[in-house]
């Protein structure tokens, strides 16, 4: 018999699977012309078995799922998206463009089809869209009706701000999603959820998620008592069960909830979004495209960067250190070197924010420009890094804020890069509790991962070199 939790994560997207298929067949079989001009025919034809159409829509379909397209929203049941495929179909489009406009023949003629494959994508996406939409509403009837819940649990150490628990409690009902219950330390006695049942202290919340099959666990409070979260997140499987780490600043006093506009969906999911694989082919591709002119910038810089660091002080002209890559993974990072050599003697140490002495006189340019991040170009070439991704700490610094962030193993199950949203938000970390500040970047930038996000966080990065190059220094 099929679980309960198969029909809310994997049911919706096999579905939509056969129904994507079968819609594509029937297009391609009523636009047969859309094969033939486009070569397809031709090739497809020569498969065993399978005539063109079907060949097609099984590749089209094959696509649509590496693209992520049938991944079911884990917050919401039956929810799929309809961004993927509408990427997917503008590119395809291109190609089409690009293929028609090198053949001779189809100058004169090639426009009208054009607009008219143009038309047929539309409405193919639009009943898509549409088909989309009527799976979702027939899985939110299953759930209004009961036959289907998203089982929610609230896991706090003290009482947040009365606005912020409202806050959770009418999105809760809005989208019928059903709260279990919640589990703290010792039964409250808030009026807001005297009509929820306590299901026991924060130390069993583990076992309340296995017995009462729960989809969702948000946790309040977390920073106040991060062991007992840590070990929390150790016991939970977040592959199958979605934690979200509420907002901080949205609790403690009264006037907490005064400034409350999101909903509790800006919580923070403790998981990294599964990346699809064509975003992450795109984003290797990206990376290399990158990297290559990164690297011909580092040489043509070179002499001249090499030629002020050895005037400034003696030493090597770059500098190796290791770092934790994805999974911990450790490798050797490199940089222009900015500082004396032997200026941690005493152990390791971070930057000071104002007149670190161990800083050369040319460093203070090189760093405040980032240009001594352009060695780790060659990281990116390497795959050890990537473009953009958390920054690699050292090991040193890395299990420290594993003991103070309950999250930290899962920014560090990423790729580093070297710009991030932490980078262009925050700036430079001074000490550990401004690492531990700045690495809650990290954990929105898993919770947005794409190739429009790193493209905007590219963007922000240009703006900020800018403004750090220009900008008067105080």
């Amino acid at each position: 018999m099929l679980s309960t939790r198969f029909l809310k994560r994997k049911l919706p997207g096999l579905i939509a699977v056969l129904l994507d298929f079968g819609l594509i067949v029937v297009f391609l079989y009523s636009f047969a012309s859309i094969l033939s001009i486009t070569g397809l025919r031709v090739i497809l034809g020569a498969l065993p078995l399978l005539s063109p159409e079907v060949s097609a829509a099984f590749l089209l379909t094959v696509l649509f799922a590496a693209g992520g397209s049938y991944q079911t929203n884990t917050a919401s049941i039956g929810e799929l998206s309809l961004k993927r495929p509408f990427v997917i179909l503008a590119v395809l489009y291109t190609w089409v463009f690009v293929f028609l406009s090198l053949e001779e023949e189809w100058l004169t003629s090639f426009p009208r089809f054009l607009l008219k494959f143009l038309i047929i994508i539309c409405i193919f996406w639009s009943t898509l869209a549409l088909q989309r939409f009527l799976l979702h509403l027939t899985l939110s009837h299953l759930v209004k009706r009961g036959w289907l819940q998203h089982n929610l649990l609230l896991v706090f150490h003290k009482t947040p701000a009365s606005a912020y628990l409202k806050e959770i409690l009418r999105y809760t009902k809005v989208n019928n999603l059903n709260v279990a219950g919640y589990c703290c330390s010792k039964r409250d006695d808030c009026a807001i959820i005297q009509d929820l049942p306590w299901l026991g202290s924060f130390e069993q919340a583990h076992e309340v998620v296995q017995n009462q099959a729960i989809d969702e666990v948000i946790i309040l409070n977390h920073s106040h008592k991060t062991r007992k979260t840590e070990q929390l997140l150790a016991q939970l499987d977040t592959r199958e069960v979605l934690v979200r780490l509420a907002p901080w600043s949205f609790e403690g006093s009264g006037d907490a909830g005064g400034s409350l506009t999101a909903s509790p969906l800006t919580a923070l999911a403790v998981r990294a979004q599964q990346a699809t694989l064509l975003y992450r082919l795109f984003k290797r591709l990206f990376d290399i495209l990158a990297a290559l002119p990164g690297l011909v910038f580092f040489l043509l810089s070179f002499p001249v960067l090499a030629w002020l660091i050895k005037k400034s002080s003696k030493g090597p002209v770059l500098y190796r250190q290791e770092r934790w890559g994805k999974n911990k993974r450790p490798f050797t990072l490199y940089k222009f070197r900015t500082m004396y050599t032997n200026s941690e003697e005493q152990g390791p140490q971070l930057a000071a924010p104002d007149h670190d002495l161990r800083i050369t006189p040319v460093g203070h340019f090189i760093r405040r420009t980032h240009l001594d991040e352009l060695p780790q170009f060659w990281n990116v070439l390497k795959g050890d890094m990537s473009l953009i991704g958390p920054r690699p700490e050292r090991e040193y610094f890395a299990k420290q804020l594993e003991k103070i962030l309950p999250y930290y193993p899962f920014i560090n199950s990423i790729k580093p890069g070297i710009t991030s949203l932490a980078m262009v938000k925050y700036g430079y970390a001074h000490n550990l509790e401004e690492m531990a500040e700045r690495a809650i970047y990290d954990l929105v930038y898993l919770n947005k991962q794409s190739l429009a996000t790193d493209v905007q966080i590219l963007y922000q990065t240009l703006l900020y070199l800018l403004k750090k190059l220009f900008a008067s220094k105080q």
